[in-house]
């Protein structure tokens, strides 16, 4: 639950329930203030001031100020920090101070503008760049435990078990419409427990039986529980990105036209819907539906003798190509699968080797493959979508000079219609060069009891149990 350290999925959804940031994310991805009443950019996009909201208490009963605020990001950045953006605060978007004119009064001035500055405050893997009370710590400067401000307090804890989260009866929530981790939020039962079962199938078994009340399913067991008189399901696009990585410097692969030959081999749409037992669609662009920078696509239908043709100008002769896959992450093995089948009709010689996940993702940071079937977890970040693949980093698909500079035009502006253009432009370079083959983003699905009330599944994909009633 510290921040500070190794985090993960789980801990986040917790977190989220107990801690609140400056800003979040809504449904539809945009920035809202949370404890901050208002935000405004100055000095050409280089300073951010936040004026916090009056009347919010921390879960000891003291109440929030600037103080608070900028301890909090000292205590994140702090050098045996290994908060999850702390290099991103120090890297790409360099924080050159953080001051606290008054006690309702932050000022965040960076060294250069960034438009995504607020995207990156708001993350969700980042705990929302959590404000914690200082009593959080212990004297000696150990963890203590989370004191935020949110809705619920943290409970018991059993690790590996459970963690239970309390109603904060002196909890201040906002009164504009609630939307994802923004606006009005409120604790309407008097305790959650998050349980950890691991197991899917054990997962369906306690929502039919009624020992759970909401849990994320598999796409297989959607039918099932839709089925079920007490239980529905409760579904989202979202941001998670799954693709087919190219090695741009193989000696193969470095011919385009092999790569032009890959994507037309593949159908996408075949491939979303092989592993979603036809509920997903497939999608030929980095950029999720829910993001506002998305346009859609022009049709990009397989060709099979577009793919010969490509081959045969390529000179290509029936060399391997090898697919890195593993199967802790079942999605990432049986698109491997499916494409694989694709490529070897269009007379594509593609095999499939299986690793250990840990050793797949070693190739991957390295840069040390000739294809990999990857998938990518959700960014909110419109140039996020981007940002995954491209830039000079060992572990970046796509180093074209070219696009590493769009990419910097899009992240350091705050103009939606710019940020699309240059999406656009991105795409259509993505199109040409093949870094990747896009393949398709996940839907997120909840089995949830029919006896909860006000439950919605959201892109933002953690499960959010305020404004949510037993009825």
């Amino acid at each position: 639950m510290d921040p500070r350290r190794e985090r993960d999925g789980m801990s986040d959804e917790v977190h989220l329930h107990v801690v609140e940031g400056l800003v979040g994310f809504t449904d539809s991805l945009e920035v809202k203030p949370v404890l901050a009443e208002s935000m405004e950019v100055q000095d050409e996009g280089k300073s951010y001031v936040f004026r916090l909201r009056e009347g919010v208490k921390f879960h000891n009963g003291e109440p929030l100020t600037s103080a608070e605020v900028k301890w909090s990001w000292q205590y994140l950045m702090a050098e045996n920090s290994i908060w999850r953006c702390k290099g991103v605060f120090d890297g790409a978007i360099k924080v050159a101070s953080v001051e606290t004119p008054d006690p309702m009064t932050v000022v965040f001035t960076l060294e250069q503008p960034s438009g995504s500055f607020l995207y990156n405050m708001a993350r969700t893997d980042c705990a929302q760049t959590p404000i914690l009370h200082p009593d959080s710590v212990a004297e000696d400067g150990s963890w203590n435990k989370a004191i935020g401000t949110g809705p619920f307090v943290l409970g018991e804890r059993r690790i590996g078990e459970y963690t239970d989260v309390t109603r904060f009866a002196d909890y201040s929530p906002r009164t504009d419409e609630p939307t994802g981790m923004a606006g009005r939020k409120e604790a309407l039962v008097e305790a959650v427990r998050f349980s950890v079962v691991a197991d899917p199938s054990a997962r369906t078994v306690g929502l039919r039986s009624g020992d759970i009340d909401v849990a994320p399913i598999t796409v297989q067991s959607i039918p099932q529980l839709e089925a079920e008189q007490n239980l529905h399901v409760s579904s989202s696009p979202t941001t998670v990105w799954y693709s087919l990585l190219l090695g741009m410097d193989d000696p193969l692969l470095k011919d385009v036209r092999i790569r032009q030959a890959i994507a037309a081999a593949i159908d996408v749409n075949g491939v979303g819907g092989g592993v979603s037992f036809g509920l997903w669609p497939g999608s030929t662009t980095p950029v999720s539906p829910t993001s506002k920078i998305y346009q859609k696509p022009a049709d990009m239908a397989p060709s099979v003798e577009k793919a010969k043709a490509l081959l045969a100008e390529a000179g290509y002769a029936g060399q391997p190509i090898k697919l890195i896959a593993n199967k802790a992450y079942s999605l990432m093995f049986d698109q491997a699968v499916i494409v694989q089948a694709m490529l070897q009709a269009a007379g594509i010689n593609a095999t499939i080797e299986t690793l250990e996940w840990g050793l797949q993702l070693e190739h991957y940071t390295k840069g040390d493959y000739q294809a990999q079937s990857f998938g990518y977890s959700g960014r909110f970040d419109p140039m996020g979508a981007w940002e995954r693949i491209i830039g000079p980093e060992s572990r970046k698909v796509w180093k074209d000079p070219e696009a590493i500079a769009l990419l910097d035009e899009g992240m350091a502006t705050a103009d939606d219609a710019k940020m699309k253009s240059i999406s656009n432009q991105l795409y259509e370079k993505f199109i040409e060069e093949v870094p990747a083959v896009s393949l398709y983003h996940v839907e997120v699905a909840y089995g949830v009891n029919n006896r909860l009330d006000g439950f919605k599944a959201s892109p933002l994909e953690a499960i959010r149990l305020w404004n949510v009633a037993i009825k």
